[in-house]
């Protein structure tokens, strides 16, 4: 059997993810373990005992290119997905293991260790990680002539945002040489050109030993003290104490990289943390508290004692009906079992378990966490059962629940959700394509957006007169063109008032009759003042059961229904006094068994985010308040297409972005029809394919971040804007059902079971002419073509083919995957080019401002200088010609001075003027010249996925 383990890059990750050959070489002890890794870190897999090749490879890219092109029983990818290589900029899409873990969001699965190894198919790992360190490497270290006691110290990581200011260290070392008289030494690697100041009596080891030679001088010092970087990870699996400075870095609030000795709680390590901000901002009081301690706790053991190791012991072989019994459980994992548990020894694992582990509470596998069985089941211990076989016993068909050992760091699985290594994983980690059967919980939850201004209120009377509603605009719209469907007529449900709990039940009825699941109710709320909320706040209070949750619209109420600062109604004046009301206003609805939660939270969407001051600061306080009342936390989304570049949601404090389709819509999508329309003159709108415009929606790219899709029925705004309206035309095809039958086998392949979630938009948006609810002319179309398109993705995602069926449904998931693949690539590899060229531009108009002020800085000088010069020599003339009786010169001789002078300036602004013609000139000659190339660099990746496919 042929394994490929890839990892190439970087130290501190390569030596976390130490226990991922062990964890291989105990499951397949006979294989051929090969780890691909870059030419820098070669040695740290050389040194590993449990490896039997290196493959040394130049890039990321090249990884890609090796597991496409060469064959390997199994592959085990520990690279995050949507990683980009550091030479070549392309991003990995993830053939291998589990693409959820990706570069944005990994450390939400845990430590490196725990996330990489999730991402790769691989059950978690925890253990603390191991260095081989041989002889050569120990006879150098001595030759160093170190002191007997020493610390040490790493100040500069490949990251500034985890580095520490130099002046704090420069106190830090002060206080250790004055307080504890113990030597420093300083190791690392500085960067090129930019080494750090020098620190008084600092024994410097910068740039001077092997990455293993470093790992030996942390393993001598009494104490590590240093940055996130790979000489902590060094610290970690040497068995040194240490204190490690650990602040916000990315959209990572909280995280810590290590696993065993090293995680958060360990004995003898300090993680100092900075939760608001970067890590230099760690008071030197922390460090020196935490130094002192350390040094204080090593002084009282005589030698380290790294983890209060239990010794092995012989044990007996296990009765074989107990052992037929754990085995068919599939909750037993050797491999496993003997790398968390070393005191395993030469012994039979499963015998171990059986015998010692149980009775010690040690977990037979990630599945199942036995002591949390245990502790939850008190009977089972009094009598002295071993968990896993009363579980597979009795506790199994009692409905006792089992736990997995995983606990992600934002506790995002419940116990009984199928374990994260398992969600989604592209190949087992035994080398097999995983099996084509999806639990229920694959096929996506499907929520309408649903309108709630189907009745009168007291600000609707006072702007747009007494009993206004959405009808009232719905029956005043005019048809704009032969054939134009306008104005709308309700179906079955007639122009209802939404006063009347009766009609939301029947609206209700439909919905949950056609597969929808629920709703996501438009919440208006004002400073304390909610508006339209009587039809939800009957909702609420009635026995419907239909799940719901909110999306609040948190933009000004006004009569120009675009949430402008013009005609406001009510305005919308966000603070941080009301984002606490805002919350607290909320957790009686929360704690509604139908509003919806992912992993328990309750999911909270935001119509406009960007309307916030500080709109992390606003998710910080809403998050605080949400786990003040008892709950894990809030599911944050946000809309994803008010800009064309959008920022990662994670950026602005939010879990995930959801669509709007009607914010994008390209030229490319309207219709080709216009002229025989028979517009009328004053029409500035849009009208709109709507076969088009749903075909580009399917085929838009997935994003490197958690996007809930959308899929929107036809609209037209005519009932709001009149001539100015965007209206949908050919309507009448499938393009609807095969829309959302895409979208939802796209979300059930990219997202776990919580987040599965299409939204619809929407149930009753009749003055967009977005509703899927019956309407006069189609009755219940859409909603039929929902339920379709529902039960075609259910069975697609049930089906369980075998033979050549299933061979051919693996063909297709391939190929799936390759377009993906190639998509993904091409809108990464255009958005890097965008902003080149943006970037290009904002230089290009900064250069021309530059040289504008320069210009009129010379007209300015030179008009002075012209003017000079022309008096002189109306001076000198005035000398040489004939003058009046009282000295002064002729009128004539004046008027060839004023002459002279505005010649001058004028030759001075025709010499400008040629000057600025020839550097714009110049800039637009770049200009072109650097579009050519971009053009030729944006179809680039399209060649690129040719030469991989190749």
């Amino acid at each position: 059997m042929k394994v490929l383990v890839g990892l190439i890059e970087h130290i501190g990750d390569i030596i976390a993810c130490e226990p991922v050959s062990r964890y291989l070489r105990n499951a397949y002890p006979d294989a051929e373990i090969s780890w691909a890794v870059s030419k820098p870190y070669s040695v740290l897999i050389d040194a590993n005992p449990n490896i039997d090749n290196t493959i040394v490879l130049g890039c990321l890219t090249d990884w890609i290119k090796k597991t496409k092109h060469e064959d390997f029983d199994l592959i085990v990818d520990l690279h995050v997905n949507y990683r980009v290589c550091e030479c070549c900029r392309i991003p990995l899409v993830k053939q291998h293991g589990n693409p959820l873990v990706n570069a944005h969001e990994w450390f939400d699965y845990g430590s490196i260790l725990e996330a990489f190894s999730i991402g790769a198919g691989l059950p978690p790992m925890t253990v603390t990680p191991k260095m081989y360190i041989g002889a050569d490497i120990e006879e150098t270290v001595d030759g160093l002539g170190l002191p007997a006691d020493y610390c040490v110290i790493h100040r500069e990581s490949n990251n500034v945002d985890k580095d520490w200011d130099t002046e704090k260290w420069r106190q830090t070392v002060a206080w250790i040489q004055e307080k504890h008289g113990l030597a420093v030494v300083e190791i690392g690697a500085s960067k090129a050109g930019a080494r750090l100041p020098d620190l008084p009596g600092v024994i410097d080891l910068t740039n001077k030993t092997s990455l293993l030679g470093t790992a030996e001088v942390i393993k001598r010092a009494k104490l590590f003290i240093g940055v996130d970087s790979g000489p902590a990870h060094m610290a970690n699996a040497v068995g040194t104490s240490g204190v490690v400075l650990l602040g916000r870095i990315g959209v990572f609030r909280k995280y810590n990289p290590f696993s065993g000795r090293f995680a958060d709680g360990g004995r003898d390590v300090k993680i100092l943390r900075n939760l608001t901000g970067r890590a230099r901002e760690i008071p030197v009081e922390e460090m020196t508290e935490a130094v002192s301690y350390l040094l204080a706790l090593a002084s009282a053991s005589a030698e380290k004692d790294p983890e209060n190791v239990v010794p092995a012991v012989t044990v007996a072989a296990a009765e074989p009906a107990e052992r037929e019994l754990a085995i068919r459980s599939g909750l037993f994992d050797a491999a496993w079992y003997v790398l968390h548990n070393e005191q395993v020894g030469d012994n039979d694992p499963l015998d171990h378990f059986l015998s010692e582990g149980g009775r010690n509470r040690l977990s037979p596998s990630a599945e199942f966490d036995l002591l949390h069985y245990l502790s939850m089941n008190p009977d089972v211990e009094a009598d002295g059962q071993n968990g896993l076989l009363h579980y597979m016993r009795a506790g199994k068909h009692e409905g006792r629940p089992k736990y997995t050992v995983y606990k992600p760091a934002s506790d995002k699985f419940s116990s009984e959700a199928e374990p994260a290594w398992k969600l989604r994983t592209l190949t087992s980690a035994v080398g097999m394509t995983a099996p084509a059967v999806a639990p229920s919980s694959d096929v996506p939850r499907v929520f309408a957006f649903y309108l709630p201004q189907f009745h009168p209120i007291d600000q609707n009377d006072w702007a747009h007169g007494n009993g206004f509603t959405e009808w009232t605009n719905v029956i005043k719209a005019k048809p704009l063109f032969p054939g134009h469907y306008q104005p709308r007529l309700p179906g079955e449900l007639g122009y209802y008032d939404l006063r009347s709990v009766d009609v939301m039940r029947a609206q209700v009825d439909l919905a949950l009759s056609h597969g929808i699941s629920g709703f996501c109710f438009y919440y208006y709320y004002f400073q304390g003042q909610k508006l339209l909320y009587k039809p939800i706040e009957n909702y609420i209070n009635s026995d419907m059961k239909a799940p719901f949750f909110y999306l609040w619209a948190n933009e000004n109420w006004s009569k120009r229904w675009d949430g402008g600062d013009k005609e406001v109604i009510i305005a919308q004046n966000h603070s941080p006094e009301d984002d606490i009301v805002f919350i607290q206003e909320l957790v009686t609805t929360f704690r509604d068994e139908r509003y919806v939660k992912v992993d328990g939270r309750p999911i909270l969407m935001v119509y406009k985010a960007h309307l916030f001051a500080d709109v992390n600061a606003t998710t910080d306080r809403w998050r605080a308040e949400a786990v003040k009342h008892g709950f894990p936390g809030l599911y944050l989304v946000m809309v994803d297409d008010w800009s064309q570049d959008p920022l990662h949601p994670r950026a602005m404090g939010f879990d995930a972005t959801y669509e709007i389709p009607s914010n994008t819509i390209p030229p490319n999508v309207l219709s080709d029809q216009i002229e025989a329309k028979d517009l009328p003159e004053d029409f500035t709108g849009h009208i709109v394919d709507y076969r088009k415009f749903a075909s580009f929606h399917m085929g838009r790219s997935i994003p490197d971040y958690r996007r809930h899709k959308t899929v929107m029925a036809p609209w037209d705004n005519t009932p709001r804007y009149a001539s100015r309206a965007l209206v949908h035309i050919n309507t009448e095809n499938d393009s609807y059902r095969l829309w959302l039958t895409q979208t939802m086998l796209d979300t059930a392949k990219n997202s776990p079971p919580d987040e599965r979630i299409v939204f619809l938009h929407s149930w009753n948006e009749w003055c967009e002419g977005t509703y899927i609810e019956p309407d006069g002319r189609n009755g219940r179309r859409y909603l039929e073509e929902t339920k379709a398109a529902i039960d075609d993705v259910t069975e697609i995602l049930e089906l369980n083919p075998t033979g050549s069926a299933a061979n051919a449904i693996a063909t297709l998931r391939r190929i799936d995957r390759e377009k993906d693949e190639g998509a993904f690539r091409v809108l990464q590899a255009t958005k890097i080019h965008t902003r080149h060229i943006s970037n290009e531009l904002d230089r290009l108009r900064g250069v021309l401002s530059e040289e504008r002020k320069m210009m009129r800085e010379l007209e300015s000088v030179r008009s002075s200088s012209s003017e000079i010069e022309a008096m002189k020599f109306a001076i000198e003339v005035g000398r040489t010609q004939p003058q009046d009786d009282d000295g002064i010169p002729r009128q004539s001789e004046v008027e060839a001075m004023r002459f002279a002078i505005e010649a001058e300036r004028e030759r001075s602004r025709a010499h400008e003027m040629d000057a600025l013609r020839f550097a714009l000139e110049a800039e637009r000659l770049r200009s072109a010249e650097l579009l050519r190339s971009i053009s030729w660099r944006v179809t680039a990746p399209m060649r690129w996925v040719r030469r991989l496919v190749k």
